[in-house]
C-alpha cells in the first residue's frame, strides 16, 4: 500500500538508517554527516513541520550535499512511498558457517543498524547465547568462498554483511570479516591463500584504514590485491545502486602495478635520449611534475587565486589572460576552509568559465574540504597517495602545509615526512603540484618576506616559490592589486605574471593580469 509517511516515520525508517553513530537527542537525533569527514557526529536531525525532515550540520553541509552522500534526494523523502520500501523493521540474520558448511554463529542487525551476535545453544531460552565468547571466527559466506577461490575467482570483501549479499545477489564471490571496521583478523587472511582479491572500502576514515589493514594481511598470502571504493554513495551497495557497475569503482590501490628498476644509463645512452616537448599543465605556469609553493600575506586573496587557478586549469582557460588551452583533470584539497566556503567561491568562478564557453567538464575538478587538516607524518600519506590514485589528477592544489601535520611548525622530521608524502602522490601519477602556505610573521611592515613560515626545508623543495604582497601605494582593505613576488626563482623559464589587480566584472576571474595584452603586443613584436 503506498502511503504518505510522516516525517517522524522518514526520519526513523528511511533516513537514519543510512547513517553512522545516532543517538537520540532531545528534539530529535544527532548522528555523523555522511558529507564531509566527519570524527564527531556534527549533524542534527529532526522531525519538521512544514517539511518531512529537518537537516542541520554544525560544519556548514547543505541538505542536498547530505542526502546525496546517503544517496538520497529531497523528492525521496518528499513523496508517498510504499512502507515496504523503506528500511526494514524486522531483524536481519547473517549466518557464518566453517569449511564445511557447519553454523558457528549469526550476526544480528536489528532496526537503526544495531549488531547482535549469537551463538547456537540448544540449554540456552530460544535456543541462543548472545555472546561469541570463544567460538571461532571466519569470513563470511566461507564455503563458497573457498570454492571461489579455487575455481580461480575474483574475491570482493566488503566491510558488511549487507555489501556482501548484494554482490553475492549478482553472482560475485563475495565476503566480510565479523564486527565490521577494525575488527580483521590475521587468521583470515588464509583462506584467500592464491586468491586475487578486491577490497572495498567504504568511503570514510574508519572504512579506508580498514581496507589497508585487510590488504596488509594478506601481502604475501594472496596473489593479488586491489582496494577501490565506490564511484557513487558510501560503499559498493549505493555504488550500484546508482547504476555504476563494477568497472567503474575508484581504485585506489593495486598490487600488480610492476616495480620500477632504476637502472643509471652511461653518459652516451643518456646523450642519446630525445627530449619530449614541455608538458604543459598549464601553459608558461606549469610543467608536469613542477612543485610550487604558494604564499603572501593574509587577507590578501592567496586561496582565492589558487581557487581560479584550479577552475580555469579544469575548464581549459588561462587563469589570468583567459586564453583558451587544453583542459586538465585537477584535484583540490582545502585543508583550512568548510564546503560551505568553498562553494562560495567555485561556484561564482565556474559560472565565469560557462560564460565563456567553457564549462569545466563533469570529473574535471575533484574537491576535497578537510578543515580539520590532515597529518601526512602518519596514516594521512597513504590517504592522499590514494586520492591521487583514485583521480589521476595533472594538477594538485593543495593547502595551507601547515595544517599537513601535527608537529611544531618548524619541526624538520615533520617537514621531511610532508615533503616525501607529497612527493610520492606527485610522482605516483606525473602531476603538477601547488602547495599554500603562510608567510612568516617575523618582519614588519610590507617589506616582510614571503617566504613560507615554519621550516627551512620548504624554502629548498619547490621548484617554483611564488607569493603575493600589497602594490606599493596600494592602501585599500580588502587590496585590490597585488604584485608577485618570487621567493624561490625558476628552474626553467616561467611566466608567471607580475602583478594582479581585482576585477568586478561578472565576467572576468576575480584576479586579473593587467599587463596581459601588453605582453602579447611583445611577443607579436618580437615574431614579426
Amino acid at each position: 500500500m503506498v502511503e504518505q509517511l510522516t516525517g517522524d516515520a522518514i526520519l526513523r525508517e528511511v533516513v537514519l538508517p543510512r547513517l553512522e553513530r545516532i543517538r537520540k537527542v532531545p528534539g530529535g537525533y544527532q548522528a555523523r554527516c555522511p558529507a564531509h569527514e566527519d570524527r564527531q557526529p556534527s549533524l542534527s536531525l529532526s522531525a519538521g513541520t512544514e517539511q518531512p525532515v529537518v537537516f542541520h550540520c554544525h560544519a556548514g553541509c547543505d541538505r542536498d550535499s547530505i542526502l546525496a552522500a546517503i544517496n538520497l534526494d529531497w523528492a525521496d523523502i518528499s513523496k508517498p512511498r510504499e512502507r515496504r520500501d523503506a528500511a526494514p523493521l524486522a531483524d536481519t540474520r547473517y549466518a557464518y558457517h566453517d569449511e564445511a558448511g557447519e553454523l558457528l554463529f549469526e550476526v544480528v542487525r536489528k532496526p537503526g543498524k544495531r549488531f547482535l551476535q549469537r551463538v547456537p545453544d540448544p540449554a540456552a531460552k530460544g535456543g541462543w547465547t548472545w555472546r561469541l565468547g570463544n567460538t571461532r571466527r571466519v569470513l563470511y559466506r566461507l564455503p563458497q568462498i573457498i570454492e571461489a577461490v579455487n575455481a580461480g575467482e575474483v574475491i570482493w570483501i566488503t566491510e558488511g554483511e549487507k555489501d556482501a549479499d548484494r554482490l553475492a545477489r549478482d553472482g560475485i564471490a563475495a565476503t566480510t570479516s565479523p564486527g565490521g571496521a577494525g575488527k580483521w583478523r590475521e587468521e583470515y587472511a588464509e583462506s584467500l591463500r592464491g586468491a586475487v582479491v578486491t577490497i572495498v572500502a567504504d568511503r570514510d576514515d574508519p572504512g579506508r584504514a580498514h581496507a589497508r589493514q585487510v590488504a596488509a594481511s594478506l601481502e604475501g598470502v594472496a596473489n593479488s590485491v586491489v582496494i577501490c571504493e565506490a564511484a557513487a554513495g558510501k560503499d559498493i551497495s549505493d555504488h550500484l545502486a546508482a547504476g555504476k557497475t563494477l568497472a567503474e569503482v575508484e581504485i585506489t590501490y593495486d598490487s600488480t602495478e610492476p616495480a620500477v628498476v632504476d637502472l643509471a644509463p652511461d653518459l652516451h645512452e643518456f646523450l642519446a635520449i630525445v627530449d619530449p616537448p614541455q608538458d604543459w599543465v598549464i601553459p608558461d605556469l606549469l610543467e608536469r611534475g613542477d612543485r610550487l609553493i604558494w604564499t603572501g600575506f593574509e587577507g590578501l586573496g592567496k586561496s582565492v587565486v589558487l581557487r581560479q587557478i584550479a577552475v580555469a586549469a579544469a575548464a581549459g582557460v588561462h587563469p589570468f589572460t583567459g586564453y583558451a588551452c587544453p583542459p586538465a583533470r585537477v584535484l583540490f584539497i582545502d585543508l583550512e576552509n568548510s564546503e560551505r566556503q568553498g562553494r562560495r567561491h567555485f561556484r561564482q568562478m565556474e559560472r565565469v568559465t560557462a560564460t565563456r564557453g567553457r564549462r569545466v567538464p563533469e570529473g574535471g575538478l575533484r574537491l576535497i574540504h578537510k578543515p580539520q587538516g590532515i597529518d601526512l607524518t602518519c596514516d594521512d600519506a597513504a590517504w592522499l597517495l590514494e586520492r591521487v590514485t583514485a583521480h589521476q589528477p595533472d594538477l594538485l592544489v593543495i593547502g595551507p602545509i601547515y595544517r599537513m601535520h601535527a608537529a611544531d611548525v618548524g619541526d624538520e622530521v615533520a617537514a621531511r615526512q610532508v615533503c616525501a608524502a607529497l612527493d610520492a602522490a606527485r610522482v605516483k601519477v606525473d602531476c603538477a603540484l601547488i602547495a599554500e602556505a603562510h608567510a612568516g610573521h617575523g618582519e614588519a611592515g610590507r617589506n616582510r618576506s614571503v617566504r613560507p613560515f615554519g621550516s627551512s626545508l620548504f624554502l629548498r623543495w619547490p621548484e617554483l616559490g611564488l607569493g603575493i604582497v600589497p602594490a606599493p601605494g596600494t592602501d585599500e582593505t580588502p587590496c585590490r592589486h597585488v604584485k608577485v613576488k618570487p621567493w624561490r626563482g625558476a628552474r626553467d623559464e616561467r611566466r608567471w605574471p607580475m602583478e594582479l589587480q581585482w576585477s568586478v566584472a561578472p565576467s572576468d576571474f576575480p584576479w586579473i593580469d593587467p599587463n596581459a595584452g601588453l605582453r602579447l603586443v611583445s611577443e607579436l613584436e618580437e615574431e614579426a
